[in-house]
């Protein structure tokens, strides 16, 4: 035994007398061991005090699905799908992987992922997963964030004319292409950006708020594949470009396929001219350390908010089972930008009906093969241009550890400080396939 062992149960508040025997045969086999056997437990979840996002999905699913088929509300497939996928995800009845202890008669298993995007645990993969892709194409130059957001009286469109997203982003592209093709040697240079868009259709209180994160390299790659700085970004023109652009293939869109909204819809552009004189919302400062640290963590920044869950789990502060009330709260993001705490809002708390808060997070379900990450000029990859020449601002060995490292062992041992395959008598567990379960396969009954 090794002194101090008992510190770390010390500073828990769960009951460990149920697993006295197990951790002090881990005890026997190091202090590696033990916490190992220690952080397992506190992670199991009898012990997380938390309410999660899949069990009140798995309790007010049905009743939910049921509400809206009185109501004749009608429910995307792809929330359906997502939804299912979710609830069912690690369920043992859907196939698992076994892996057993070769020196005792310890094992292990572990359900399959479901690898749905809404659920907040494959979610969590999933962004990283996209952080390494992103990773992959981005030069050792300059970066910025740039965001692009409507006016709130266009969100009830968006809301209703999912097809309106993908002129969301091909709004964002045009602008960038007016401000750096518009001249005639630019066209003839064939000038490209090289960036990243990302689409975020939700704020902190998990409302409808459609906009677009962008991760830019400041500079154009021309037609001889020469590579060409470009810091200054003319803000008025972009703001008013992009909102230019976006209204008018809003209203082309209404005029094609919904005649009855173009008149009101004219109406309210008119409107947002007046209303919105120096455009809509499009900012993106220059970074003030342009060093390949810096680059790197706006890189991965942006990757990771803009794939962030709508609601972070430990938000969530009271689920009410028998009134059926669920209880969070957010900042909002107006503080952000207040430096007197006398002028904030502070801390917003919100109870609500569970099946609003239901309603709330599945709207923001994509459709099947849509994609919130899209990738334009010298970072597409349709782009003729040779970036090659370049220096990437990742190394090949540091995109391999990003990979080992979402690989699901390493990702416990990275987040919950535990090797689940560790057993508490020292030996690793190894895979077995014979008592593994795939659904469909060889092994199926």
């Amino acid at each position: 035994m090794y002194n101090g062992f008992g510190d770390i149960l010390e500073t828990s508040f769960i009951d460990w007398k149920p697993y006295k025997h197990i951790l002090m045969l881990a005890a026997r086999n190091g202090k590696n061991v033990y916490e190992n056997q220690v952080n397992m437990i506190k992670n199991a979840k009898a012990h997380r005090n938390k309410i999660t996002i899949r069990d009140i999905f798995a309790n007010y699913w049905s009743e939910f699905v049921n509400m809206c088929n009185a109501k004749g509300k009608h429910i995307r497939l792809a929330i359906i799908d997502s939804v299912d996928k979710m609830i069912h995800c690690k369920d043992l009845s859907k196939g698992y992987l076994f892996f057993e202890c070769p020196k005792c008669n310890n094992f292990y298993v572990t359900g399959f992922s479901c690898n749905s995007r809404f659920c907040p645990s494959c979610g969590n993969r999933y962004r990283e997963d996209r952080t390494r892709e992103i990773a992959k194409v981005c030069l050792n130059r300059p970066h910025r964030q740039f965001v692009f957001s409507i006016a709130k009286e266009l969100r009830p469109y968006f809301l209703y004319h999912r097809e309106l997203y993908d002129i969301l982003f091909l709004s964002v592209e045009e602008s960038f292409d007016y401000i750096l093709k518009s001249s005639k040697i630019a066209k003839k240079e064939k000038r490209d950006f090289g960036y990243v868009s990302f689409l975020h259709t939700f704020g902190r209180a998990i409302n409808d708020n459609p906009h677009i994160h962008v991760l830019i390299c400041e500079g154009y790659m021309d037609k001889d594949d020469k590579f060409h700085k470009y810091e200054h970004f003319h803000y008025e023109q972009l703001r008013k470009t992009f909102m230019k652009i976006l209204l008018d293939k809003i209203y082309d869109f209404l005029k094609t396929n919904y005649k009855n909204e173009k008149n009101k819809f004219y109406q309210l552009k008119c409107e947002l001219y007046g209303k919105y004189k120096d455009g809509f919302y499009a900012h993106g400062p220059k970074l003030n350390n342009s060093s390949r640290v810096a680059i790197k963590a706006i890189s991965k920044y942006i990757a990771r908010y803009v794939s962030h869950p709508a609601i972070a789990e430990s938000r969530i502060t009271d689920l009410d089972y028998v009134n059926k009330t669920i209880s969070y709260y957010y900042e909002p993001h107006r503080d952000d930008h207040v430096d007197d705490p006398k002028d904030k809002l502070g801390t917003q708390y919100i109870t609500e009906s569970v099946f609003s808060f239901i309603a709330k997070l599945i709207r923001h379900i994509p459709d099947k093969g849509f994609h919130l990450v899209r990738y334009y000029g010298f970072y597409s990859n349709r782009t003729t241009k040779n970036k090659d020449k370049y220096e990437a601002l990742y190394t090949n060995q540091e995109i391999t550890k990003m990979k080992n490292d979402n690989y699901w062992v390493n990702h416990l041992i990275t987040s919950y400080y535990y090797n689940p395959l560790l057993c508490h008598c020292g030996a690793t567990m190894t895979f077995c396939y014979e008592l593994s379960f795939f659904p469909g396969g060889a092994n199926d009954g």
